[in-house]
């Protein structure tokens, strides 16, 4: 049996199953392995490697692979970490020097106005140090940042970092290595400590690891962190230090080996500024490299090195890069708040070069490889934004059960804790199925109170679910960064409100069964169970999933909770405005109900308007006007949903008429959740903003 991360791998020892778990022949304890990564192993003659699938992949040579024949001399790497390179002999581990980040001749410009300049200038951070960023508001500390983690390429210059000689060359490999937190903290509210870090390490190590990582992890994160004293406290009553914390420990579940912290200190007190501090140390200490921006002067002791950035000729420029004792004697200040104007005022000497600038320096993202998207940006002196899939770490796969347990999880936790929603949810059914019951005490016929269950069944799909989206909406993007799928996410999302929805329309449905019967005229009662009850539940449910369609994709629209809720009676009204209650009159049989005709039906008969090609007795008079509604109304789940309850007796067709309803139905379902998907899509990529990128 091999050692863990054995340093030489005889190929005597082959097959070889490579991995995390204890019983794989070769374990490799990096947290971006795979419990079962890889299995190398003789075939046809020839040294095989093959992935199995593996969250982060297997390289051989930089390319990511399937499957591959291997020749001497080949480098394989497994996850992002462990590096090996093939002899005669066997797997020998490359140890390789470690090296930090390192800027050269950067410039980031919004169109040709360029913001912060730090040309002619080199700057390296090595492993292992805690680096401040510091300068007066509007000094570019947070532009610089954001640059430094791939979010907006610079105008110019070269950012590396460890063996990428330019992040832009591979980008996506760069950010699996970092960890951006933003100034404002992404936490779940209604979620405690525990479940915020356990549900996110989940997301964030290989899906096919037993619970049993997911919670030790997790339980780290909590100690290192000190949060194990607040592990069953909801995170909204945590104080900001504390916040600050857990968002940082669900950033540091994935091993990144660069933290780049944007304002962690802004609005902490001494003592919870102090215990994050000291958790950054900790980090650094353990070889990742920490970089945090700050407006506060008194925050300089607290790091190895500080970068102090001020304002010349409206650029942020270096005014001073090293030891954070020697800065106010450097720049010849008496206190802080002397630095501080000279900082604004631009009074002082920007930092010169301290070597030569080497001739690629001045490279920018357009010439790396894998730069194109950054290249016309860069080209035309121009630093823009990265849309969210430009950001994001690829999905090893859409359809991924863990994300959709963890967010199917989530988001009933969310629903269910937050008091007034629950009062909604439980709440609802037994108050819209009384009001329905008041109202069929003579109803002339069984249209009406079928009709009305419709109506019910769309608006609760609607009004539990319009906020859901605006509401997740910073917590999504965090997990969408590090790799969450965006197909699994709306499932978890379907599969919650939709089983929500089977449990309110049970409710409602037996209600209504119970109550409506008291009030009801004797005439009616026999045609008001004249349906089953497993059809009639099951018609609401898929209305349901209609008007859950409409939300949701309202939900990824809008820019707040307010404007979702506000578009609820325009999404809901239609869906009545344009039924038998409101229009409709003709002495015809079916056509009182004017928008609940058979399809067939409505296209079948023309207008009034215009010359006729029926007989006057073969047709329906429709003006122009009702022929409008009618087919307005085709777009409304209500419409079918109706038919297939009420199954009524149309001239000329069958009596299974009522399944073309059906299809009718689940074709409207189907194009709503089709448009939810682009919209979703289309809507995301702007998002970023929100948290800070």
């Amino acid at each position: 049996m091999l050692e863990a991360n054995a340093r030489f791998v005889p190929l005597t020892a082959l097959p070889l199953r490579i991995g995390r778990a204890a019983e794989m022949d070769l374990r490799l304890t990096e947290r971006t392995v795979s419990r079962f990564h890889a299995v190398l192993q003789w075939r046809d003659g020839f040294l095989v490697l093959e992935d199995v699938g593996s969250r982060f992949g297997t390289f051989v040579n930089g390319q990511r692979i399937r499957e591959r024949r291997l020749q001497w001399e080949d480098r394989i790497r497994f996850g992002e970490v462990m590096l090996y390179r093939l002899e005669p002999d066997g797997l020998h581990l490359v140890e390789e020097q470690v090296q930090g980040l390192r800027v050269r001749d950067l410039e980031i410009a919004a169109g040709k106005r360029v913001l912060v300049s730090l040309a002619g200038w080199e700057w390296s951070v090595a492993p292992g140090q805690l680096v401040g960023i510091l300068g007066p508001s509007g000094a570019g500390k947070s532009m610089l940042l954001r640059t430094i983690a791939g979010i907006r390429p610079p105008a110019r210059g070269v950012i590396a970092y460890g063996d990428l000689s330019d992040i832009w060359e591979k980008i996506e490999l760069y950010r699996r290595r970092l960890a951006y937190i933003p100034q404002e903290d992404v936490v779940y509210p209604l979620l405690t400590v525990e479940e915020n870090v356990y549900l996110a390490a989940q997301l964030r190590v290989a899906p096919q690891s037993p619970p049993r990582d997911w919670k030790e992890l997790a339980e780290k994160g909590l100690e290192f962190f000190g949060l194990q004293e607040h592990r069953a406290k909801l995170a909204r009553v945590l104080s900001g230090g504390q916040r600050k914390r857990l968002s940082v420990a669900v950033e540091w579940l994935r091993g990144p080996q660069l933290f780049l912290l944007d304002e962690p200190t802004s609005g902490l007190d001494p003592a919870n500024e102090a215990r994050l501090m000291e958790n950054l140390r900790e980090l650094a200490s353990r070889g990742a490299t920490v970089l945090c921006t700050t407006h506060l002067m008194e925050h300089i002791y607290l790091v190895d090195e500080v970068l102090v950035l001020g304002l010349q000729n409206r650029q942020a420029v270096p005014a001073y890069a090293g030891d954070p004792a020697e800065l106010l004697s450097t720049l010849g200040c008496r206190n802080f708040a002397d630095l501080y104007e000279r900082l604004e005022r631009g009074e002082f000497e920007p930092v010169a070069a301290p070597q030569p600038i080497s001739p690629e320096a001045g490279k920018s993202p357009s010439d790396s490889v894998g730069g194109a998207d950054s290249g016309s940006a860069a080209a035309s002196g121009t630093s823009t934004r990265r849309s969210l899939k430009q950001l994001a770490i690829p999905p090893a796969r859409e359809a991924d059960p863990v994300a959709i347990k963890v967010v199917a999880q989530r988001t009933w936790l969310q629903l269910w804790r937050d008091p007034w929603m629950r009062v909604m949810l439980l709440g609802q059914p037994v108050i819209l199925a009384t009001v329905l019951a008041l109202t069929q005490f003579n109803p002339g016929k069984i249209l009406s109170a079928l009709f009305f269950t419709t109506v019910v069944a769309c608006w609760l799909g609607m009004n539990n679910s319009i906020r859901d989206l605006v509401q997740d909406r910073k917590g999504y993007i965090r997990d969408r960064l590090v790799g969450l799928p965006p197909a699994s996410y709306l499932l978890a999302k379907w599969i919650v409100f939709g089983a929500v929805g089977v449990c309110q329309l049970l409710v409602f449905l037996v209600l209504v069964r119970v109550l409506v019967p008291l009030v009801l005229p004797e005439t009616l009662k026999e045609e008001f169970f004249d349906r089953s009850f497993l059809a009639w539940w099951g018609t609401l449910w898929l209305v349901y999933l209609g008007g859950l369609g409409l939300a949701l994709t309202v939900s990824a629209l809008v820019e707040s909770e307010q404007a979702a809720v506000a578009w609820l009676p325009i999404l809901i009204l239609p869906q009545i405005l344009l039924s038998a209650v409101a229009t409709g009159t003709t002495p015809l049989r079916h056509s009182d109900a004017r928008p609940f005709r058979p399809i067939m039906v409505t296209l079948q008969y023309p207008t009034t308007e215009g010359k006729p090609t029926l007989p006057p007795e073969e047709r329906e008079k429709l003006s122009l006007t009702a022929l409008g509604v009618d087919m307005l109304s085709l777009v409304l789940v209500c419409r079918p949903a109706v038919l297939i309850l009420e199954r009524p007796p149309v001239e000329g067709f069958g009596q299974q008429l009522w399944a073309g309803d059906l299809c009718h139905l689940l074709l409207l379902i189907f194009v709503q959740f089709l448009i939810l998907w682009i919209v979703f899509r289309w809507r995301e990529r702007y998002w970023p903003t929100l948290i800070g990128y």
